[in-house]
């Protein structure tokens, strides 16, 4: 995939709206905003609010980039796993960050940048306004590709007879090929009591698909349409992932290219390697589309 470099939407400037946008997402995925109930620790200590990023090793290059860009910052890796947290506290760089993202929230995590808002307020007399929860249209903006950077999927399914090991003795029986993009998340948000209906109704309704409930508490969607997956690629090519999900994104646009097809033994073959490659499989990290950062 080519991105257009001479207009990133992640120029990073002045940090323009759109960088606002994809972290919001970010946070309110896999990120948490904490703030304590006291102002002050019992030694006298200023109690700041606190945005962490958690997240795979594996996605250490990009945060990394995150960490350089806003120059602030502890990112560091727990002894016992694969799990990283990147954490911004330090005042001045705290308040921008709020502002930066003020106003761009869809989700119930909004309740916890209020409180953050409202902490800074009390020691700071900063008089951040509480915004209210974003409502612009899905694909106005990289709100999506920070939320789907933390919480969405891309896959290939292969069904039938493309899902056998030695597809050199097909014989006339058509299997199928699948790309699918999914968001999973819970319908009542436990940490809130708040419903996250209405934000995955409204990407559901964008990608033009019906939400699916499930057991314990938990709603999906997948866009598999094979008539809707212009849809998927419009919004990430104008809005580029940043994790490594952006390589899961590239193996799915060429799963595309096998969809409605009778394949060759060969082509199985190639969309099986494709696939064995993305998500938890994959080995190969390249990170060249961090340029658009630079």
């Amino acid at each position: 995939m080519i991105i257009n470099k001479s207009n990133p939407v992640y120029s990073i400037g002045s940090f323009n709206s759109q960088l606002g946008f994809y972290l919001a997402g970010l946070i309110e995925g896999d990120g948490n905003i904490w703030t304590s109930k006291t102002l002050k620790s019992t030694k006298g200590r200023i109690n700041n609010p606190q945005i962490t990023f958690t997240f795979h090793v594996k996605e250490k290059p990009f945060f990394n980039e995150l960490k350089n860009i806003f120059n602030t910052g502890s990112l560091y890796q727990e002894k016992l796993n694969n799990t990283c947290k990147y954490r911004i506290s330090e005042t001045s760089k705290l308040i921008d960050m709020i502002n930066l993202i003020n106003g761009k929230f869809r989700t119930p995590k909004i309740k916890y940048l209020y409180r953050a808002i409202d902490h800074l307020n009390l020691l700071y007399n900063v008089n951040i306004e509480k915004l209210p929860l974003n409502e612009s249209n899905i694909e106005s903006n990289a709100w999506l590709a920070g939320f789907a950077d933390a919480d969405g999927h891309f896959q290939i399914s292969l069904e039938g007879n493309y899902k056998l090991n030695n597809s050199l003795f097909l014989n006339t029986n058509r299997g199928r090929v699948k790309c699918i993009f999914s968001i999973k998340q819970k319908v009542i948000d436990k940490s809130t009591g708040d419903s996250c209906l209405p934000f995955m109704s409204k990407i559901a309704d964008f990608f033009q698909c019906k939400i699916r409930y499930e057991s314990n508490n938990e709603m999906t969607f997948l866009a598999q349409a094979d008539s809707k997956h212009h849809l998927t690629k419009s919004y990430f090519n104008n809005y580029p992932l940043m994790t490594s999900k952006y390589l899961d994104y590239v193996c799915f646009l060429q799963g595309l290219n096998y969809l409605g097809k009778r394949l060759t033994n060969q082509e199985i073959i190639d969309i099986q390697v494709i696939k064995s490659s993305m998500n938890k499989n994959r080995t190969y990290f390249n990170w060249d589309h961090l340029n658009i950062l630079k």
